[in-house]
């Protein structure tokens, strides 16, 4: 373990660079797959009115 105070820093700022660009990139996969999910879900619903339409009852029943 060094043990001057400016590797030391240098480490931290190192850690802490590593750990904010994980969690960006995490974010941003995040973001990708819920997009993904939503357009297939739409896909889905597009190509099957019998499940569209029950989804639509459900919300209808659940809202009245």
């Amino acid at each position: 373990m060094p043990a001057d105070n400016i590797t030391l820093i240098g480490l931290g700022l190192a850690g802490l660079f590593i750990v904010w660009l994980v969690f960006s990139l995490v974010k941003k996969v995040f973001g990708l797959v819920l997009l993904a999910a939503l357009v297939i879900g739409a896909y889905v619903l597009w190509n099957n009115p019998a499940m569209l339409q029950s989804l639509l009852n459900t919300v209808t029943g659940f809202f009245s």
